[in-house]
């Protein structure tokens, strides 16, 4: 057991979490409690080191932790250890360090009619997580975040998403190789390539009034730039959601949710 917040492992975890250096360049990252730590797991992260508090630490049956089958990377570590190193307000004692797996555009494996989140420049790792979230629960097919400014693995990521970084296709890339991706239709199932609808504030059409059945990429930008230049010229279906009080923009995230649920809902309707 560890017993000491000097042990160098337990100095390599707090980096991990505090610096996105530290991340970048060990390949590393770090996950807390049980939902983050088994979803992880359960989709194929590879463990470097599992470090759990036995005094914090209570099986969960909806998201188990296979603890036998990963006792060679297993480390017991104190209460006082584990709550040096815990960011969340609850401890639940148990913590994976994991090897980032990368996803890159040409790897995503998409269904007959893919449904894709594109979010081009988001900067909040809470935005980012929350974004994770809607996809898992709407079953989104892909998430591309193009010239994202926050680290993916960012803990704050992790957390705000309930681990669903790792239920989803998750991949980073630029703008530009975003788009050549998008409109190359070797890369659709049938050659069918996605309509493309926007979110954006110069637009009269509403959200609503959208076609997001078939092959469809839902593209968003940030709140206070929207979308850049390429995107909006490449939009056929640009729009927008109604704002009828004093604000002219929704947080990302909600914009997001509004967008996704239409979709899901013209898809169970048609």
């Amino acid at each position: 057991m560890i017993t000491s917040t000097n042990n160098p492992l337990i100095k390599q975890v707090l980096k991990l979490q505090q610096k996105a250096g530290e991340r970048k360049k060990t390949g590393l990252f770090v996950a807390e409690g049980r939902r983050e730590v088994s979803l992880a797991l359960k989709s194929g992260i590879i463990p470097a080191h599992i470090l759990i508090c036995i005094d914090l630490y209570t099986a969960d049956k909806q998201y188990p932790v296979d603890l036998a089958m990963h006792e060679d990377v297993l480390t017991e570590v104190s209460a006082a250890v584990y709550e040096k190193m815990a960011y969340r307000g609850h401890a639940e004692g148990v913590i994976l360090v994991g090897h980032q797996a990368k996803v890159a555009l040409s790897s995503l494996r998409l269904p007959e009619n893919p449904l894709v989140l594109i979010l081009e420049g988001l900067e909040k790792p809470g935005n980012l997580g929350a974004v994770l979230r809607t996809a898992d629960a709407a079953s989104v097919d892909a998430v591309i975040f193009a010239d994202a400014k926050a680290d993916m693995y960012n803990p704050n990521v992790i957390r705000a998403s309930l681990g669903c970084l790792f239920t989803l296709q998750v991949t980073t890339s630029p703008t530009e190789e975003t788009i050549r991706w998008l409109t190359a239709p070797g890369n659709w199932p049938g050659g069918q390539m996605p309509k493309l609808v926007a979110a954006a504030l110069q637009t009269e059409r509403m959200y609503f009034h959208a076609d997001m059945r078939g092959p469809v990429a839902l593209a968003f930008g940030t709140e206070d730039k929207g979308l850049s230049a390429p995107w909006r010229t490449l939009a056929g279906q640009p729009v927008r959601i109604p704002m009828m009080g004093h604000i002219d923009s929704l947080n990302v995230a909600a914009s997001v949710a509004i967008l996704t649920y239409e979709a899901v809902r013209q898809r169970l309707t048609s």
